[in-house]
């Protein structure tokens, strides 16, 4: 399968002969294989993995959308960083900041904001292995 992960910012990945992929959809983990039924869906915060013939690439992403069309998985992603990409030590800080967010609310605390924000920072450190 032919395999594209892109942002606003840059195309994140691609590679012809992915053997499976595995996205994080709303509806749950959604595993892809060639020959798959033509199909688009909502990402959600989680891990995108690709399976080469020799090699398995992992992804954090914050969302987006994936189209799965004739063994082509095109994903436009807010944000995608590769496992070796990511930050550890920036996301254990985006980490404690949200928590510190979440422990001291007051009136002002955005709760929705500050958990996303905290669950984007727990995501990139389980996909760099950190956590």
């Amino acid at each position: 399968m032919h395999i594209r992960i892109t942002t606003p910012e840059r195309t994140v990945f691609e590679a012809r002969d992915a053997e499976h992929v595995l996205l994080p959809s709303e509806a749950g983990e959604l595993g892809v294989l060639p020959g798959h039924m033509p199909m688009v869906c909502t990402l959600q915060v989680g891990r995108i993995r690709v399976d080469l013939p020799e090699t398995t690439i992992q992804m954090a992403t914050s969302g987006g959308f994936a189209e799965v069309l004739n063994d082509d998985v095109s994903v436009l992603a807010d944000t995608a960083e590769k496992a070796e990409e990511i930050d550890v030590e920036r996301a254990r800080q985006a980490r404690q900041r949200a928590e510190e967010r979440l422990k001291r609310r007051t009136e002002d605390t955005d709760i929705v904001r500050a958990h996303a924000a905290l669950a984007r920072a727990i995501n990139r450190l389980h996909v760099a292995g950190a956590e």
